[in-house]
């Protein structure tokens, strides 16, 4: 199966699950509430857990910690729910913080800001309100509920300040920070002060999204001096990304924030469990550009690559979702993703040998248009043939003999219309392999359900073999290609298939 179809099959298995997905975290949300020392009040929490935890199970989540929790919690929950119905997200924990209202006033100007001026009367709680989250707060949190330790912290305007302090001046408190339109203007640009001293101090892989609008808005909030800052200042092992929504305002965007804060911050760990990418290795000619394709959600946040044969740094090129690739020697492209979690991180390696285009035959004047040949047989020591025959349209090609296992070659030419890369993946067990000619491209190994290959080919006939051994239960085998200039893959068509009457 090609990975046009693997994907399309993903999408199928979630519809199918549905109905199971919809409830993705539970709810209504716990209410709790912990008293803090260092406040000296009763703070209120909305605990939301995923859906199915019961208490005393083994599972444990990321933490997201919401301020202005009161009204944060029923949107965030709402698109958190969508996320993880559509496999963007893992479950999570989320602890919305409600704001403290002594004698009904909102004290959200009080923690939330990180200095006192002289224009607000209540203001500068900020040091304090940090110092409940980091001493009171989290370990609370991680001790009552099912914490794996990794905290992410969602604020919007001046709960967008909040994060970027947070960021700075107590980075190993969170993993992710998401900041929603951030009232960076706070106390003539206190934080960016605090950012120009404090970046360079980041030693940790960090996650920083950043949202704002378009237009005035995005000088007034002052975040294009942020992103100034950040240009300069900011070190490889911040993972940041500023992102600007046009129409919207200042209270409307905090919807469009949540969805890309959230898929920013977690999509691709919860997508790492290897890394994807087309082709896997090849042949290629000296100087003559190929592309390569990354299927890992943001893959250029994560993913870094090297071509002389270092291992890759959060310095090296970002290995984006399509790569254009020039080499004038053999090379192994190392590839490496980078969590904040090292355990997270994976490695793999793609090798790709200078050489040339395979010499194509002029048509020989043995074959038939439309289709390819088969023979099955009992085992891969060709000793006792099954069933053999021309693959039609009615015929299963994996189940092409009656019987729960057997081997089976499909052998035949295609034809190429034009000269350029072709890129050819197979899927099925390990062990599956695709010649063309006598050349061996691919061999599947253990573990392994799909290997792709590129080669330059020129125009003309190649004689093509696919070998597999089918196994009831086992891996189905299928096959395709990627023509030169073509983004996607497809099926040979029968019209370029030949085989022997």
């Amino acid at each position: 199966m090609n990975r046009s179809h693997l994907i399309l099959l993903s999408a199928l298995l979630y519809v199918l699950q549905l109905p199971a997905l919809l409830n993705a975290q539970s709810g209504p949300p716990l209410q709790d509430s912990i008293f803090s020392s260092r406040l000296n009040e009763q703070r209120k929490l909305r605990i939301l857990l995923p859906e199915g935890y019961k208490p005393g199970s083994p599972g444990k989540y990321d933490v997201l910690y919401l301020l202005d929790g009161e009204w944060n919690s029923g949107l965030v929950l709402e698109v958190q729910t969508w996320l993880k119905q559509w496999g963007f997200t893992p479950p999570i924990v989320i602890v919305g913080i409600e704001n403290s209202y002594p004698n009904n006033n909102n004290q959200r100007g009080r923690d939330l800001t990180p200095t006192a001026t002289p224009g607000s009367a209540s203001s500068g709680g900020g040091p304090a309100f940090l110092s409940f989250i980091k001493n009171e707060l989290v370990p609370y949190i991680n001790k009552t509920y099912p914490s794996n330790g990794s905290n992410i912290i969602f604020g919007h305007s001046l709960g967008g300040l909040f994060v970027l302090y947070a960021l700075f001046s107590e980075p190993q408190l969170f993993n992710a920070y998401v900041a929603a339109d951030p009232s960076i203007w706070w106390d003539n640009g206190f934080i960016l002060k605090l950012a120009n001293v404090k970046l360079k101090e980041l030693k940790e892989i960090k996650s920083l999204f950043m949202t704002g609008r378009t237009g005035r808005a995005y000088h007034e909030m002052k975040i294009d001096s942020m992103d100034m800052v950040l240009r300069s200042k900011a070190p490889a092992n911040l993972q940041w990304k500023t992102m600007l929504y046009p129409d919207e305002t200042h209270i409307s965007q905090q919807y469009k924030s949540a969805y890309d804060g959230l898929k920013f911050s977690l999509a691709p760990l919860f997508r790492n469990d290897r890394i994807h990418l087309d082709p896997m290795g090849g042949i290629v000619l000296k100087n003559k550009p190929f592309s390569i394709s990354c299927y890992n959600v943001m893959s250029e946040k994560n993913i870094r690559y090297t071509t002389d044969g270092s291992s890759p740094q959060l310095s090296s090129a970002a290995f984006t979702s399509d790569n254009t690739v020039s080499l004038a020697a053999n090379s192994v492209l190392h590839i490496k993703s980078f969590f904040v979690n090292e355990a997270d991180d994976k490695m793999t390696t793609a090798d790709f040998a200078v050489g040339k285009s395979l010499i194509p035959l002029a048509k020989p004047g043995n074959i038939t248009q439309g289709t390819l040949n088969y023979a099955c047989y009992k085992d891969a020591g060709n000793t006792q043939k099954i069933s053999s025959g021309i693959i039609t349209p009615d015929k299963n090609i994996n189940q092409l003999a009656d019987a729960d296992s057997f081997f089976c070659r499909i052998s035949g030419y295609f034809e190429t219309t034009e000269a350029g890369y072709y890129t050819f993946e197979i899927s099925g067990g390990e062990g599956t392999k695709l010649y063309i000619g006598d050349k061996l491209l691919i061999d599947i190994p253990a573990k392994s359900y799909y290997q792709s290959f590129i080669i330059p080919l020129g125009k003309g006939f190649y004689p093509i073999r696919f070998e597999y051994m089918h196994q009831k239960g086992g891996a189905n085998f299928d096959f395709g290609y990627v023509v030169p200039g073509a983004t996607s893959d497809s099926s040979i068509p029968p019209s370029l298939m030949y085989y022997v009457p």
